[in-house]
């Protein structure tokens, strides 16, 4: 009930038929009370006519008619006069026309006629109210029909109280989300397009390569064997190449469109770091480098384990390859008031001033020779991983000192 009266449109509507239903009251009390007055005077005339002409000749009779009209007759008198004017057709079932007293005044006609004309400004204002609340209605139908042909930025009123202002707002949200939803499907429609377009540029030199090699082990009967053991080898390294591309590129195209739920729970960094020390350790030895892990101790973090622990094998296996032989690798846990930060920090020849901004851009290659065969995916998927869980990631450094990648999360609120 109270949804109902708390509309604008209701109160209106009930406003004015209440002021429309008192005027019209007001009116019918004015004419009936016309009615009853004229046959007051018909009946008090015709009183008055029979009392002149009875006294004319019966003088005598003057109190008890007075007595009679005035104060009512008694139910013995009444049943006998009943008697002797029914022999003449005077009766309470005549027609109305016969009776004097209601002859000229055709009530029930204006009666009925009353009520009739009452109803026409009941069915005034309901048209008037009616009117505004197809014109809203309208209004709303029109603002549909712009959303449906593209057009998100309509909206509706949503500032006043009431269902249609509730309904706006919905309109008005529902509208919101579709842009947003059309906005979305654009960019992954345009993600998908680009990303079909870098996987086909990044597989068409190993494939080259593979279709070249197998040419010539396959028209080369004579080939030797040391000679075809190199193409086989090359091969591999080709398929291992296009493997390890296409499963990043893969989880790349996941992080980026969305479509994995991060499972955030709180972990521990140093165990996520002596666990990718293990995992990367053989890695180390072939260049006889060391990684040295300090601080973390007690640290907890808000993160994905699985994907923070991808993310930190590519940032150490990007600091081992850029490391020179009997090099050292630093990963640093850090806390620093709101936030607790992982950094790693390699002995390379560092980044260029100019490259810097490009590190995280996908199948960016710097013009480093200690990675020739990069395929610039790693960092790109590292930085889209990190977001995605909340955290930051940058980067800095100097040429010819190595380079500094930092990895912040906000403290988590135990």
């Amino acid at each position: 009930m109270h949804e109902v009266i708390r509309n604008p449109e209701w109160k209106s509507v009930f406003t004015k038929f209440i002021l429309v239903q008192l005027g019209l009251a007001v009116l019918i009390y004015v004419v009936m009370n016309q009615q009853i007055q004229s046959i007051n005077e018909t009946v008090v005339n015709q009183h008055a006519a029979f009392v002149g002409q009875v006294l004319s000749k019966q003088p005598q009779l003057e109190d008890q008619l007075v007595q009679h009209i005035t104060k009512g007759s008694d139910q013995q008198d009444l049943m006998l006069g009943k008697q002797i004017l029914s022999q003449y057709g005077y009766t309470e079932h005549m027609n109305i026309k016969d009776q004097p007293a209601l002859s000229g005044t055709a009530l029930p006609g204006n009666t009925a006629l009353i009520f009739f004309l009452c109803g026409i400004p009941v069915l005034i204002l309901l048209f008037w109210e009616y009117r505004k609340l197809f014109s809203r209605i309208r209004r709303v139908t029109h603002a549909a029909e712009q959303v449906v042909e593209g057009q998100f930025d309509t909206s509706l009123p949503e500032n006043a109280e009431g269902d249609f202002s509730a309904l706006g707002h919905s309109f008005n949200m529902m509208a919101g989300r579709l842009s947003h939803s059309v906005d979305q499907l654009k960019q992954e429609k345009t993600f998908l397009s680009h990303l079909l377009t870098d996987i086909s540029h990044q597989l068409k030199t190993p494939l080259a390569s593979l279709l070249v090699f197998n040419d010539n082990m396959l028209h080369d009967r004579h080939m030797k064997e040391e000679i075809r053991t190199t193409f086989l080898e090359r091969s591999r390294q080709q398929i291992e190449r296009m493997e390890w591309l296409i499963i990043s590129l893969l989880k790349l195209a996941r992080v980026e469109a969305g479509a994995i739920v991060f499972q955030m729970q709180n972990v521990k960094p140093k165990d996520i770091i002596e666990s990718t020390v293990m995992t990367l350790q053989t890695l180390a030895e072939q260049k006889r480098q060391t990684i040295i892990v300090r601080g973390g101790e007690g640290m907890l973090l808000h993160a994905d384990e699985e994907w923070l622990t991808e993310a930190i094998i590519n940032l150490t296996k990007n600091a081992l390859e850029h490391s020179p032989v009997s090099g050292k690798v630093y990963i640093t846990m850090e806390d620093e008031g709101l936030f607790h930060s992982i950094i790693i920090r390699d002995e390379g020849e560092g980044i260029s001033t100019d490259q810097i901004s490009h590190v995280f851009t996908r199948f960016y290659r710097g013009r480093s020779n200690a990675k020739p065969h990069s395929t610039g995916v790693g960092l790109s998927l590292t930085k889209s991983i990190i977001e995605g869980m909340g955290g930051t990631i940058s980067v800095s450094s100097e040429p010819g000192k190595g380079a500094e990648f930092r990895i912040t999360f906000m403290k988590t609120v135990y």
